[in-house]
């Protein structure tokens, strides 16, 4: 890739669509289009505004559906045929454990290659809190030796809103791990200290390790971790595992 080449990088989630422009290893522009949003018009400007772009990559959680648009969406407005991440056995160091590799959510194994090219080194426990929480480890050769996938915070509170009056406990964020002396505190700090507490069980048993972590609660998390692991928040660390995919191409 030269200096004036521009490539775009989407990590289309349940929830919006991710995008960061890039032009080398630098990144230019990045943001989020809402999923109730329309994503060619949103795209579209943001080609506009780039100047052109040369190629794009897309990692895609939600349906072949939605990605088939997105594919589309792109050749109308830029003229390329994006590339489009897909899990697999081995890959810049990372070997997956699963038997069928394709079981292995995308968005997962990006942020795995990013972590362990970034320490390969190391132990890494990579945990993404979305609207899953997922939790990876990676051992220093690479090898991917298994996970955990949860319900995210939100995912929790809305279970427990939904018979009961106090429905603003989903959007109310978690702020504390304390007992709580009301139902909304109760929800939110329970569902915190119960993520926290997974996290900092998982780091436990790889005692030299480091913590990646990602994803929109991230930030919740990192202020109530007790582990004293080395901890490396990435907010994009699936667009990271993007870049590293399109030069193994």
């Amino acid at each position: 890739m030269t200096d004036a080449q521009k490539h775009l990088q989407l990590d289309a989630g349940n929830t919006c669509l991710k995008w960061r422009l890039v032009s080398g290893s630098q990144t230019i522009d990045s943001g989020r289009i809402d999923n109730k949003k329309n994503w060619q018009d949103e795209l579209s400007a943001i080609v506009t505004t780039a100047g052109g772009i040369s190629a794009a990559a897309i990692s895609m959680v939600s349906g072949a559906d939605r990605l088939e648009r997105l594919q589309q969406i792109l050749r109308d407005i830029a003229g390329i045929e994006p590339i489009v991440a897909r899990t697999q056995k081995q890959c810049a160091g990372v070997t997956v454990i699963y038997k069928k590799v394709e079981m292995l959510g995308v968005d997962r194994w990006l942020a795995m290659l990013a972590a362990h090219n970034s320490h390969p080194d190391n132990i890494k426990v990579v945990v993404d809190c979305g609207t899953a929480m997922t939790i990876d480890v990676v051992d220093s050769e690479g090898l991917h030796l298994g996970g955990y996938i949860v319900p995210g915070l939100r995912l929790m509170k809305e279970s427990l809103a939904i018979n009961t009056a106090e429905l603003e406990t989903v959007e109310h964020p978690a702020h504390a791990t304390e007992l709580g002396d009301i139902t909304m505190d109760c929800i939110n700090h329970g569902v915190l200290a119960m993520s926290v507490a997974m996290v900092d069980e998982v780091c436990a048993r790889y005692r030299n390790a480091v913590l990646y972590i990602t994803g929109g609660d991230a930030p919740q998390l990192l202020d109530h971790l007790k582990s004293q692991h080395q901890r490396v928040y990435v907010p994009d660390l699936v667009m990271d595992g993007l870049g590293i995919i399109s030069q193994h191409r």
